[in-house]
């Protein structure tokens, strides 16, 4: 093969943290290490992260936890409950140790990351990979899969396939022999394709189309007519044309939500403004890390879905004459929304508030000539940034509004269920690499 054709067949890698969250839980406590073990969401709901053993078991992902309870106490499952502080640090060791091996990093999410192979003084990818993964697991102590290709889609496919077979030992390569290969393609169904949702592969399969082989063959023109232009960059990704680059721009977001569904009920207006004034903050606080202000905000409540009798939920967006980025300010815009949208006689299991239409102030901010509070705006905004890096220094909310503050050992009514809980240290940052930015959500404010 010549040198151009190999390392376009090499050209980047995804690696995949094999059962992410279990194995998180089995770094923190050995024990569990010839266990199976489940992770359960937020509010021990749903069934996220599964052990290899559970998986033979016949637990699927989304599986409701009462209706497996039984049946995991019966095999001895260990059972334990999101900790998303000990996932995100773990997270930011793992893609840290992958970066010194690359150029280029693209962290997808909280457990994969596309990386550059382009590297030309690698003679052998394979064995390069291999390395990559005996590191992460000596210095993180999490199995990962990697697989190599020349598009997304097709490290996508890889990595599952290094996942699911034992002899690739971790690390599947997908060379051009293999994705031309419609027997080998066969074996994978268009579920199973990066970017093809659950209605498009139920239509595929509508017009009998299961395989990715037989995607791959299917006439261009009309897999644009009938699904899009992104269906159609799908179709040439797993033909070896790449088009998605690696993005390792650090991109500001398009909007912030942050939102908790509750560990039990809420009935009075009172309760239900502690979490929602929570949210503010933590959303004020993200988009002032972003470098923005925002120009809308919107605040919802609802009370559970499967109270089919006494459903009720509702929501309302504020959009500000000039952007915000201050916690007093959505903090009050939260409160007399919450006022209006509140209706007593229902048990709320829901809230959140979403910012959005944000306008970028990393740079600086253009002040009007005539806007007569543009100093006090910016002297707000200095000492805003100054009380995050306090915060961020002593890793914890030591400086918040009086609003937020409560009696030692108070135990919020909105907290989540965390029942199987492991045991962890006191919250602080993670060790997050250049560019890397993980969302900090209501926890920060439950004692």
């Amino acid at each position: 093969m010549k040198a151009s054709n190999l390392m376009h067949d090499r050209s980047m890698a995804l690696a995949d943290c094999n059962n992410f969250f279990v194995s998180c839980e089995r770094r923190a406590n050995n024990d569990l290490d010839h266990r199976p073990v489940v992770v359960l969401s937020s509010n021990d709901g749903c069934v996220i992260s599964r052990s290899n053993e559970v998986k033979r078991m016949g637990v699927k992902m989304g599986d409701p936890y009462f209706k497996v309870r039984n049946m995991l106490a019966f095999n001895g499952v260990a059972v334990r409950s999101t900790n998303m502080s000990l996932y995100q640090q773990v997270s930011a060791e793992v893609m840290s140790r992958i970066s010194l091996y690359t150029d280029t990093v693209e962290i997808y999410s909280i457990d994969e990351c596309f990386f550059s192979m382009r590297i030309t003084n690698v003679k052998d990818p394979l064995s390069y990979c291999h390395m990559i993964r005996k590191d992460v697991w000596d210095k993180c102590r999490i199995p990962i899969s990697i697989g190599v290709a020349p598009t997304k889609t097709l490290c996508k496919l890889a990595a599952e396939y290094a996942k699911k077979n034992e002899e690739t030992e971790g690390v599947f390569w997908m060379q051009k022999a293999r994705y031309m290969d419609m027997s080998f393609m066969s074996q994978f169904e268009c579920a199973d394709i990066w970017g093809i949702g659950r209605k498009t592969s139920a239509k595929l399969a509508g017009a009998g189309i299961k395989k990715v082989s037989d995607f791959i063959k299917k006439d261009e023109m009309w897999i644009k007519k009938t699904f899009g232009i992104t269906t159609l960059y799908t179709s040439w990704e797993l033909k070896g044309s790449q088009a998605h680059a690696l993005d390792t721009g650090c991109k500001p977001p398009k909007s912030i939500m942050v939102s908790r569904s509750f560990g039990n009920p809420i009935t009075t207006y009172e309760d239900m403004l502690d979490p929602l004034l929570c949210f503010s903050v933590s959303a004020a606080r993200q988009l002032r890390k972003a470098g923005q202000m925002a120009g809308k905000m919107s605040v919802f409540i609802s009370t559970s879905r499967f109270d089919a009798e006494k459903y009720y939920a509702n929501g309302k967006e504020i959009s500000f004459t000039k952007p915000r980025c201050m916690d007093s300010e959505f903090m009050s815009c939260a409160e007399s929304v919450l006022e209006e949208i509140f209706v007593p006689g229902y048990k709320y299991k829901k809230c959140g508030v979403i910012l959005s239409n944000f306008t970028d102030i990393s740079a600086g901010r253009q002040a009007s000539l005539f806007d007569e509070e543009s100093g006090t705006d910016e002297k707000n905004l200095r000492v805003a940034s100054a009380v995050d890096s306090i915060n961020s220094e002593f890793r914890q909310s030591i400086i918040k509004p009086a609003a937020l503050f409560e009696p030692p050992n108070h135990e919020k009514k909105w907290a989540p269920k965390s029942e199987f809980n492991s045991a962890a240290g006191p919250k602080k940052d993670s060790p997050l690499p250049d560019g890397l930015r993980f969302q900090n959500h209501s926890e920060d404010f439950v004692s």
